[in-house]
């Protein structure tokens, strides 16, 4: 099974691994700083060797493969260096730690157990959160939004173990949620949000939209 940097090191941008296996376009490693595709957060990007990363997925056993955009200058054996697009990385790991806060935001605004999860999702640009609540939640906006700069201002830790198989992650004394992201140590790095929208996508089910500060 690939060793996950990324799990011991959140913050890694580079590292050296080795070719264990390679599969078409794909390069399969001994170790990995590149998050894949998983739980609503997109893959990582950046270079193996100065070869574009396409692709990152993980298959049933738990390897990480890595689609590259020309494997031909591999072969197993090699040791190559991997680099992260930061930059990228920085903005999904800020987002993903934005939405848990946003869970915790939502149950003190909304009330704990008066709404429920629909669905999740993020980019570098953006998170959302679609859920069920049934009451329009634009009358909530400001306050939501208020709050959720107040805890970024106060920052707060986020506290990442695990149990057994299990990953599980809280800010400050909030809630305990499993989760297999990335996320930042303090919730001061996050940023205020500078932007939420709210939408309707039909069945009584509201999209929440965030934008972060840069």
């Amino acid at each position: 099974m690939t060793r996950k940097l990324y799990y011991e090191d959140t913050y890694l941008k580079e590292a050296k691994a080795k070719i264990v296996e390679i599969k078409e376009n794909a390069l399969l490693l001994d170790q990995t700083i590149f998050y894949p595709t998983g739980g609503g957060q997109p893959h990582d990007m950046g270079t193996i060797n100065g070869v574009r990363v396409l692709d990152v997925y993980k298959d049933e056993d738990g390897n990480i493969w890595h689609v590259v955009e020309d494997a031909s200058a591999f072969s197993i054996g090699d040791e190559v260096e991997l680099k992260l697009d930061w930059e990228r990385r920085y903005k999904l790991m800020r987002i993903h730690t934005a939405l848990h806060l946003l869970d915790h935001v939502f149950n003190e605004v909304l009330g704990k157990g008066n709404w429920q999860l629909h669905g999740s999702g993020m980019s570098p640009e953006k998170g959302r959160y679609d859920l069920r609540y049934p009451e329009n939640l634009n009358q909530y906006k400001e306050k939501i939004i208020e709050l959720f700069n107040r805890y970024v201002d106060e920052g707060g830790e986020v506290k990442i173990w695990w149990e057994g198989e299990k990953r599980l992650t809280q800010i400050r004394d909030f809630e305990i949620l499993p989760c297999g992201g990335t996320h930042v140590k303090d919730i001061r790095e996050i940023g205020h949000i500078k932007k939420l929208k709210r939408s309707s996508i039909g069945k009584g089910v509201q999209r929440i939209e965030i934008w972060l500060e840069d």
